[in-house]
Parts: structure tokens; sequence; C-alpha cells
């Protein structure tokens, strides 16, 4: 059991950095698209097609999956559809601490559901494509709310670095 655990954090490492390399292209390419409804069009489809490559596994599974590509998008979704919300426009290095900051408590989600018992709730259980949706619609958006709070934070020592004298 212990050396399925290493196995399983080792995965969930190399999806957290194949992710960071998503973000940065998705962030580039989000540069250079100014509507923003082709920005959420674009957010919206990267973890759409996340959801579709793990809907068939169980609900642990999905969450270590959400660290591959739709944790880097509800990453990217508040600095560039929402700045205000985000404290202004994020640079890509503040967009990849956020990532870092969410990607940590990210990699306990799976193992947090399993000890809880919640993966025994016959609604979280049945992995069916309806409640794996509806878990993974529900992570979405406290990564969207936690990256909103994590650049609000930012931000805001950001100001208070460029008021200090020195």
């Amino acid at each position: 059991m212990e050396g399925f655990l290493y196995l399983i954090i080792i995965g969930e490492i190399i999806l957290g950095l194949i992710g960071a390399l998503l973000l940065a292209g998705t962030y580039a390419l989000l540069q250079r698209t100014r509507h923003p409804g082709l920005r959420f069009a674009i957010l919206l489809l990267g973890m759409g097609a996340n959801f579709a490559l793990f809907m068939n596994g169980d609900a642990s599974l999905l969450l270590a999956g959400a660290l591959l590509l739709g944790l880097p998008m509800a990453v990217l979704l508040p600095p560039f559809l929402f700045p205000s919300l985000a404290g202004g426009a994020a640079s890509l290095r503040r967009i990849l601490l956020c990532y870092a900051i969410l990607w940590v408590p990210g990699v306990a989600f799976p193992f947090l559901l399993v000890i809880s018992g919640l993966s025994m709730v016959p609604a979280i259980f049945w992995h069916t494509p309806l409640s794996n949706a509806v878990i993974y619609a529900f992570l979405m958006v406290v990564d969207i709310a936690l990256a909103a709070i994590v650049y609000r934070i930012a931000g805001a020592l950001t100001a208070a670095r460029e008021k200090t004298p020195g």
C-alpha cells in the first residue's frame, strides 16, 4: 500500500508539472486573444477537455486529474475574465505562483476524499458521469474562488510593498 501511495503522489506531481506547462501555453494564447467571449470559450474548453478525460474514473482520479488542465484553466479565469476580482491583470509569474499555491491542496484533495469517508457516499461512490460532473463543477468553482482570493492577497501585498519606502 505504501508503494502505491508513492506512485499516486509521483503521478500527481507529473500532472502538476504538465499542468504548469499547459498553463503557460494557454496564458500566451489568452494574451493574444482580446475578445472576452473567446477567452471564456478557451478556458471552458480546457476545463471540459479535462473532465472528458477523467469523467469515467472514480472521484479520486477525477480530483487528481484536475491538476492537469482543470486547475490551470481555473487559475487563468479570474485575471483574464474578471481582472477587478483578481486585483488587476496578472503577470505569468503571479499566475504561476497562484497555481503553485493552489496545486498543493489540490494534491491532497483525493486523499482527503478517501480519508474523510466521503468517497463511500452513494452519490459520489457510483462514479457515473453525472456524479463526477457535480464533483468536478464544485471543484472548479472552489478553485476559481480560491484563485481570486490568492490574486487579491498577492495584489494587496504588492501594493503594500510598493508604498513602503526603501
